[in-house]
């Protein structure tokens, strides 16, 4: 997988989330791969080899680390990123779909106004202050225009958080599912790190499994330092659920807000219509 792969992927998806979504794509990447993959090899590389018992007995290490660690905290948070990172892919993968199936002038509507304002701009700008004193006329369509855009800035200052964007595409509930599901994962996975390993990694395990021929103890290495990084990857998760929910919430105001605002504009456009 090339660079320039992960980096339209990742542009795909900052082209197509609000601002919370990119703030979680940003605690994903920085805290989750980058902690999992740096943080992990090096405290956890060693989990197995250093888990020692007080016997001899063959193969009784073996079967006591498998009780202590089901499942090894490096694996599991590494299963943890690719399912809940699952949705967006697949929300992506959607409205990428979604896009190449709209009708070529929609897609391009958007640039052609762009380019037709173009030449005009161009046009004020070369032009010296000389040239316009020499013919004692002045250029109000450039200024106009000027102002246009500047009084069009502030709108289009509204859609910086992508919402709107979503919502023109006709992706909003595709996004909202994937957020749903995003937040269900995050709180089973959440729930299942508790299972497995509650709050913190005991320094010492008691063992009785066959084939010990007695209730032997085991010692794990960096029992304090493997509990702050769990206790980290708990607020790790925690804020990604956070940041989802807050997400909906964030749809759900901008529904609301959108749907207060559409009656009034009609109300405005009916009493302006001149009476029959």
């Amino acid at each position: 997988m090339s660079w320039s792969f992960l980096t339209r992927l990742l542009e795909e998806i900052n082209n197509h989330s609000t601002f919370v979504g990119k703030i979680w794509l940003t605690v994903l990447i920085v805290f989750r791969i980058v902690l999992t993959a740096v943080g992990g090899e090096s405290i956890y590389y060693d989990e197995q080899s250093k888990f020692v018992c007080n016997t001899q007995q063959p193969g009784c290490e073996n079967v006591c680390y498998d009780a202590f660690a089901p499942l090894s905290h490096v694996r599991f948070w590494i299963f943890q990123i690719i399912m809940v990172a699952t949705p967006s892919v697949l929300y992506l993968g959607f409205a990428m779909h979604r896009i190449a199936r709209m009708p070529e002038s929609l897609r391009r509507r958007a640039p052609a106004v762009r380019q037709a304002r173009m030449p005009v701009v161009r046009r004020g700008a070369g032009r010296d202050y000389e040239e316009a004193e020499d013919d004692n006329e002045e250029d109000p369509m450039i200024f106009e225009e000027i102002e246009v855009e500047k009084e069009k800035s502030p709108e289009g200052g509204e859609k910086h958080d992508g919402r709107r964007r979503i919502k023109q595409d006709g992706l909003m509930r595709a996004y909202v599912l994937h957020l749903l599901c995003r937040s269900l994962l995050e709180t089973a996975f959440l729930f299942g790190q508790y299972l497995l390993y509650r709050f913190e990694v005991s320094p010492s395990y008691v063992c009785s499994r066959s084939p010990c021929p007695h209730t032997v103890d085991c010692f794990v290495s960096r029992p304090t330092e493997k509990t702050i990084f769990l206790l980290i990857m708990y607020a790790v998760s925690g804020l990604c659920l956070f940041l989802n929910l807050c997400e909906l919430v964030h749809l759900g105001v901008g529904r609301i807000r959108d749907a207060l605002s559409q009656p009034d504009g009609s109300l405005l456009l009916a009493g302006s219509s001149p009476a029959p």
